[in-house]
């Protein structure tokens, strides 16, 4: 059966058609835009934005440095130890340094020790020292300056020979040097030099004539030289004692003061009995008459010779003008 197809130009096909498009035109534009729209969906959604920005900031040269500094620091220096330093070696040695005591409360001189090779006392020392030195100034004038020995004097000596010994006292620019020696019989011991080194330039020597020089002083070495002479075994004592000392043109005197001194010291570290010296005035006194006496004498030996003389020559002349 053949249906009869309706004319185009028929209006009842004219109203389908244009019925047709108006319901087809939304469903095609549809088909484009939802594609289109899912698309910019996806492309400018909240969560492919934020992934964006955290890539970024791994991978953006755009954000900021982190800079680090490494400060310098000084680092603690370990100390370098030599071999030799981890050795222990055992010397003995015949020039030592003692401790020098400081004066007690009760008044004592200060001690200055020099010990032997054994531990033990070889050399004694106590005393309150002055040394007196006489100089000339630029302008020729004459002064004097006092040095006291103190009593933090570094000590050093040397005990290794039976018949001698030395000692020094040192502290800034001034040495004072003593000499010990055994009497040939090996009875006694005494002090055979006392020597003063410094520099001129100390302050001591206000306006010295001859400054940055070193002058040594000392009581000479002669064999007829003996101070303190004391028996072995004993300790010299004195009061008060004066030693002068001279280079021949610069002249000083050491000042000794409750002094006790005591060489050759092997078996115990105190002094051992005194051998007191003999008083200055009394020694002074003696001479005084001794030397009066003696021009006394002398005097009176010239009168009586000059008397006999005369009465000898007055005698002859007599008998010989008796004879003519």
């Amino acid at each position: 059966m053949t249906m009869a197809r309706t004319p185009r130009t028929s209006p009842g096909f004219l109203q389908r058609y244009h019925h047709h498009r108006q319901h087809r035109a939304p469903v095609a534009l549809a088909r484009v835009v939802l594609p289109l729209w899912c698309i910019l969906g996806t492309v400018l959604s909240g969560p492919a934005h934020q992934a964006t920005q955290e890539l970024d900031s791994y991978f953006t040269t755009s954000r900021p440095v982190r800079i680090i500094v490494d400060m310098a620091t000084q680092k603690p220096r370990i100390p370098l130890i030599l071999y030799s330093d981890l050795k222990t070696t055992t010397t003995t040695t015949t020039t030592t340094t003692s401790t020098v005591s400081t004066p007690s409360s009760s008044g004592e001189q200060p001690l200055y020790r020099v010990n032997g090779s054994n531990g033990q006392a070889c050399i004694l020392l106590q005393v309150d020292a002055i040394i007196t030195v006489k100089y000339k100034t630029k302008v020729g004038e004459e002064r004097e300056a006092d040095i006291y020995v103190p009593n933090d004097a570094t000590v050093t000596g040397n005990c290794a020979n039976d018949n001698s010994a030395t000692m020094s006292l040192k502290w800034k620019v001034f040495v004072l040097f003593w000499s010990f020696a055994r009497s040939p019989g090996g009875e006694g011991w005494y002090v055979d030099k006392i020597e003063l080194t410094y520099n001129s330039s100390d302050r001591h020597f206000e306006l010295i004539d001859q400054p940055n020089k070193t002058v040594r002083l000392t009581t000479g070495k002669k064999h007829s030289t003996m101070f303190f002479p004391t028996p072995v075994g004993k300790s010299y004592a004195c009061n008060e004692k004066e030693i002068p000392l001279t280079d021949g043109k610069t002249h000083a005197t050491v000042l000794l003061r409750e002094m006790k001194l005591q060489p050759f010291k092997f078996k115990s570290n105190t002094f051992a009995t005194e051998f007191w010296c003999k008083p200055e005035r009394a020694t002074r006194d003696e001479t005084a008459p001794v030397a009066v006496g003696s021009t006394l004498a002398a005097a009176v030996l010239l009168t009586i010779t000059g008397y006999a003389a005369y009465r000898y020559f007055k005698v002859k002349k007599v008998q010989y003008d008796t004879m003519e």
